[in-house]
């Protein structure tokens, strides 16, 4: 990987291809989802995570993003049937490459505490309203979602303080 004199990874042509094909990729889930097709959708978000990465052994923050992005989305579609189990585990996936106090991150626990909300309702109808699982995941919902608000609070006043968008 090539960095600028700032220690910046440089973006290059590969780096481009592959934002490239992760935006045609999420616009071919978006066309499924568009249609219902909530399993074709998760197969093109598939093929993205499943795809080599430019410069691999390297952390290229834009490739980084990409790959956190796309498994945040995959958890939110496993949200929309209800597949709690593998929402969590595209959370857990997406954290490994949103390291920091970046938006992905805070996005990723934003999609946590959704998720923790989809638990509550389940439980609340499994156990005939059994009420310690259900405020066990209504907990642990409020807390992914501050998580997600301070994170993000943190990447505005960074972006403030350090002359960012207003």
């Amino acid at each position: 990987v090539r960095c600028n004199d700032n220690g910046a990874v440089v973006v290059d042509a590969p780096i481009l291809a592959y934002l490239s094909q992760a935006r045609a990729l999420h616009h071919e889930a978006s066309v499924h989802e568009s249609a219902g097709k909530i399993d074709e959708a998760l197969g093109a978000l598939k093929r993205l995570v499943d795809a080599p990465t430019p410069h691999q052994g390297n952390s290229v923050p834009e490739v980084e993003e990409v790959l956190a992005d796309a498994f945040a989305r995959m958890a939110e579609l496993e949200l929309s049937r209800n597949a709690l189990d593998q929402a969590s585990r595209d959370i857990d996936q997406g954290l490994v490459h949103a390291q920091g106090d970046t938006y992905f991150r805070g996005h990723l626990f934003e999609i946590r505490g959704a998720r923790g909300r989809s638990a509550d309702r389940g439980r609340a109808l499994a156990d005939g309203g059994g009420k310690d699982a259900a405020e066990a995941a209504r907990k642990r919902a409020l807390a992914a979602l501050e998580e997600a608000i301070a994170i993000q609070d943190r990447v505005i006043k960074k972006a403030l303080t350090d002359g960012g968008a207003r």
